[in-house]
């Protein structure tokens, strides 16, 4: 069966050979690789125009000459893929070479056993300046639960029909765009399932942008138009995302209005964190 692995990038030459090298040393070898590139100006398009003629990835290059994002990426990449199953990787991250064939022998066995679900994802291992920390270690990650937080990270394995028939990543999402995705295709096929064998591994402490360090305006945005689709929400529901917005990303200007909606929520530890940071800026 053969298997999609996505990856998008922008002016990370390093890195995304790294990337592509983790995908090519996967025990799993019938994969297929799609990388999208946002227009790099760095030597990345000859590195990968060297990979294309090689016939090692598929290439999609945005030459517009204005970035389109990461999520414009993905659709392009999503719309040609050839493989029943697909994936993705970000640029600055990178597999460990079980992963692929971990997932697919949990699909297998999920599947004779006649479970309903409609992806599998893997606990991260994230690199931090402190050194490395295990995350996303939720065994079940169902739609209920992903209306209040993001429990699965950035990346599923999935069927690729059903990632086209949940209409791929919101390209209007200036954050949060693997989250919005995952609510849909749970909504619609069912619960996104744990592998738990940390195959996935993050890199934190690198000196590129991530999600963490956007304008708090983008961040707020994202926030808005995730809780606008997830109408009606209930209040716990509406308290967890706040929660998660001020939690997640220090930038974000503090409204009184939804810091007593946590606070109403039960989330105390989060308020008491969120006053002190403030108080000490």
């Amino acid at each position: 069966m053969l298997v999609t692995v996505y990856i998008t990038t922008y002016n990370r030459r390093e890195l995304v050979e790294r990337a592509i090298n983790s995908v090519m040393a996967q025990n799993y070898s019938h994969i297929e690789i799609i990388v999208a590139d946002d227009g790099s100006t760095d030597g990345t398009q000859d590195y990968l125009a060297s990979l294309q003629s090689d016939g090692i990835v598929t290439v999609l290059s945005n030459t517009s000459g204005e970035s389109k994002g990461a999520c414009y990426g993905r659709n392009r990449a999503i719309s040609i893929a050839r493989g029943e199953y697909i994936t993705g990787l970000d640029d600055d991250d990178y597999f460990e070479p079980w992963r692929i064939e971990s997932f697919i022998n949990k699909w297998n066995e999920y599947t004779a056993d006649k479970r309903i679900f409609s992806a599998l994802f893997d606990s991260v291992v994230e690199h931090r300046k402190s050194g490395p920390v295990a995350c996303y270690d939720t065994k079940v990650a169902t739609y209920q639960k992903l209306r209040k937080s993001n429990v699965v990270g950035n990346q599923v394995f999935t069927k690729t029909s059903y990632l086209k028939a949940v209409g791929g990543f919101d390209e209007q999402m200036p954050a949060l765009q693997d989250w919005d995705t995952w609510l849909r295709l749970s909504n619609q096929y069912g619960d996104i399932l744990n592998i738990n064998s940390r195959s996935y591994i993050q890199i934190q402490n690198h000196e590129g942008e991530r999600i963490t360090g956007k304008p708090a305006d983008k961040i707020r945005f994202a926030f808005n138009r995730l809780m606008n689709k997830l109408q009606p929400l209930t209040r716990s529901e509406e308290s967890h995302l706040l929660s998660t917005m001020y939690g997640g990303y220090p930038q974000i200007d503090i409204r009184i209005s939804e810091l007593f909606k946590i606070f109403m929520g039960g989330h105390f530890r989060k308020v008491a964190q969120v006053v002190k940071r403030t108080l000490l800026k």
